[in-house]
């Protein structure tokens, strides 16, 4: 194992706590509240990657990361669909998370196996920095549950103007 391997599997292994933190302490803080939403999500994401921790370092590839990503959007949505409640604010953070995740595993496999890229460029040092602040990013906004970079906020506005053109357009 080089030494790069090492650090990202400490940084997975830092990641997956801070997931399990984030689900205890939405256990423990919102266990007597009406609404369980955020405990929820937090024990799905929880769960997902509590999961992946089983995989084979050695013989996963980055499609492996980036479907995985991808099925855990899909239980996220399925999730969505069947409570009949408002979404908490991280549904739509962990959404997005994932997602900008799942592309960048996509980007990498391109790069890697279909390019046979074998030199680091500003793609490597983007998916290095950019999978690990947004796993933080979505551990953060399962601890606080608040719109803290604007991003319902934003994709509430693009709703109301194309609400507003639809209707419009009648």
């Amino acid at each position: 194992m080089t030494i790069s391997e090492a650090i990202g599997q400490s940084i997975g292994a830092f990641i997956l706590w801070g997931f399990l933190m984030a689900f205890l302490y939405t256990l423990v803080s919102k266990i007597n509240k009406k609404d369980k939403g955020t405990i929820q999500l937090a024990f799905i994401m929880m769960t997902s990657y509590f999961l992946s921790a089983f995989l084979d370092y050695e013989t996963v590839t980055l499609i492996d990361w980036a479907t995985y990503d991808v099925l855990t959007i899909g239980v996220i949505i399925v999730w969505g669909v069947l409570i009949k409640k408002p979404k908490p604010i991280a549904f739509m953070y962990l959404i997005v998370g994932l997602s900008i995740n799942a592309c960048l595993f996509f980007a990498m496999y391109y790069d890697i196996y279909v390019l046979e890229q074998t030199e680091v460029w500003w793609l490597w040092t983007l998916y290095a920095i950019g999978i690990n602040v947004v796993d933080l990013l979505m551990v953060l906004v399962l601890i606080i549950n608040k719109d803290f970079l604007g991003l319902v906020w934003v994709c509430n506005q693009v709703k109301a103007r194309y609400m507003h053109r639809a209707s419009a357009l009648k």
